[in-house]
């Protein structure tokens, strides 16, 4: 056999709570209705291996976020030209992203922004920057926001948004507020003061 294990049964009618769990931020997700599954059999090979996550942990935050840079980078297409999509690892892989975009033109930041949030809708925060910029590196990407953010002119923030469950801050109403920073390059201006050295 191929498989470790093997599971059949049925999906009935029912619902029933799932929950509470640990997810992906550490902290207790809702408890939520979920289909019930009755399951009819189990086997196994000899000696199998039963691969599980452990909630909360890189792993896991990875799964959970893996599908989610394709939405985000094919809405911030529809806007402007996005390079790649990295979901943080500070944001567990569900709640903040760090966009890498073309910027032709000035309105490319703020449009790549307003994109990636609706690429995603329980993301919270991202930050969108130049193509010279390593998205995988935390200390790049913070290097971004303090020699090419301007915090009152390149800040977005959205109230009253559609929040995830897997956000303790949220509002009671599942509410929240979201924010974008733009750390690229301003327009209209000499960029070579701004380019790395190091």
């Amino acid at each position: 056999a191929d498989a470790e294990y093997v599971l059949w049964g049925r999906i009935t009618a029912e619902d029933d709570d799932e929950g509470p769990y640990v997810d992906i931020t550490g902290t207790v997700d809702d408890v939520r209705q979920e289909p019930v599954i009755e399951i009819d059999g189990v086997v196994h090979r000899d000696n199998p291996i039963f691969h599980a996550l452990i909630p909360g942990e890189a792993e896991h935050k990875t799964l959970m976020g893996l599908p989610r840079s394709p939405t985000i980078k094919s809405a911030v297409n529809e806007v402007c030209e996005c390079i790649d999509v990295h979901m943080t690892e500070g944001g567990c892989g569900w709640l903040a992203a760090v966009v890498k975009i073309r910027k032709k033109n000035p309105e490319d930041s703020m449009n790549a922004i307003h994109a990636a949030l609706a690429g995603h809708r329980s993301m919270k925060m991202v930050t969108v920057v130049d193509e010279d910029i390593d998205i995988g590196n935390p200390v790049r990407v913070e290097w971004a926001m303090v020699t090419r953010w301007q915090p009152d002119k390149d800040t977005l923030i959205l109230s009253n948004q559609k929040g995830s469950s897997l956000d303790p801050s949220r509002d009671s109403d599942g509410l929240t507020a979201k924010v974008g920073f733009d750390a690229t390059l301003p327009w209209g201006v000499d960029h070579e003061g701004f380019k790395s050295v190091q």
